[in-house]
């Protein structure tokens, strides 16, 4: 048996994958040796990565929706559909510069 734990301020779904994506070498170079992945916390984080990502979708829908509905102007519409993204990517791009990652704020 083998465990592997992460590096800190790794990424654990990249490390993860790149294990996998190895697991074939080995089984051919060490064809003797029986490889089964048994426990791995990135299934649970793939699937909350998964429910941000579709929950944030909805919010956006709805949001524009809602400024559809109570304007009824799809000029106005419009401009929150182009100002929201604009601004996170200015957000993350203004952190990147700062040095701030994932693992500036645990």
């Amino acid at each position: 048996m083998m465990i592997i734990f992460r590096q800190p301020g790794a990424n654990i779904i990249q490390t993860v994958d790149n294990i996998r994506s190895e697991l074939p070498y080995l089984k051919a170079s060490i064809p003797q040796v029986r490889y089964h992945y048994r426990l791995g916390p990135t299934t649970t984080i793939r699937a909350s990565v998964s429910d941000v990502e579709r929950s944030w979708m909805i919010s956006v829908a709805f949001g524009h929706l809602v400024v559809f509905i109570f304007l009824r102007n799809p000029r106005a519409t419009l401009i929150p559909s182009v100002a929201v993204p604009v601004s996170l990517i200015g957000t993350f791009a203004v952190m990147y510069l700062l040095g701030y990652s994932s693992t500036t704020f645990r």
